[in-house]
């Protein structure tokens, strides 16, 4: 893949869209790099542990070797990979320590936030919530990964960003895309996905009823689920 002015991604149709979104006009060369990295990590093209050489990406992207260094230092901001001086780059391993830290550290984060819509919300946003609980039940019946993991996204980020705490939301983005790409490869299960829709339906009611601790009760068993389901993923997979 050698970029140009114009980016068309190998995967753009197939990757969740608030991980893999259309680059803008006049997107670096740096950013392309970063971004086409990003979907093989998301599709399993490049795995956690995998040792990234610039001389070997520049040659892939068909760039020089300093866009490769700056877009590396991106995905270091994000937690995805581990820069190593003189040694280049590599992904983040992943095993059961960093997925029950990670997703320990998230679930605190999401049931405060939780709890602080309910308090916070209006009518105008509990009929918007309904409309995402409504679409991810919809995106659930073509049992596709990518489609029910950006439903499900926007159905939380819209939860998580109510109540404007924007360090709340960036510690969340971290390490995100590593989480999701288990979630690409082994998708949901289909005893998961009526337990989703399940505590959606619950979450939705205690938020409509200004419910704190019903919704921060709900919320928190919903992340033990994901986080658990996420542990039996890797124990049973060959990452």
């Amino acid at each position: 893949m050698v970029y140009g002015k114009t980016y068309y991604p190998d995967h753009a149709s197939e990757a969740p869209e608030h991980l893999a979104p259309a680059l803008k006009v006049g997107a670096t060369t740096s950013m392309q790099v970063a971004a086409d990295l990003r979907r093989r990590i998301l599709h399993g093209e490049l795995v956690p542990g995998q040792r990234l050489k610039i001389n070997e990406i520049a040659t892939l992207c068909g760039v020089s070797h300093m866009p490769v260094r700056t877009a590396l230092q991106e995905l270091e901001a994000e937690g995805i990979v581990e820069l190593h001086p003189n040694r280049g780059a590599e992904i983040r391993s992943i095993n059961a320590e960093y997925i029950r830290n990670v997703l320990d550290v998230r679930a605190g984060i999401e049931v405060m936030l939780t709890g602080q819509t309910a308090a916070l919300i209006d009518d105008a946003g509990v009929a918007e919530l309904t409309a995402l609980v409504d679409n991810f039940e919809e995106k659930a019946t073509t049992r596709e990964a990518a489609t029910m993991l950006h439903a499900n996204f926007r159905l939380h980020n819209f939860i998580n960003r109510l109540p404007g705490n924007s360090e709340a939301l960036r510690v969340l983005d971290r390490g995100r895309l590593l989480i999701e790409a288990i979630r690409v490869k082994y998708a949901y299960g289909g005893a998961r996905i009526e337990t989703i829709i399940a505590e959606h339906r619950l979450l939705l009611k205690a938020i409509a009823n200004h419910d704190v601790k019903r919704a921060r009760d709900i919320a928190q068993t919903h992340c033990e689920g994901a986080r658990n389901q996420l542990l039996r993923f890797l124990k049973n997979g060959d990452w």
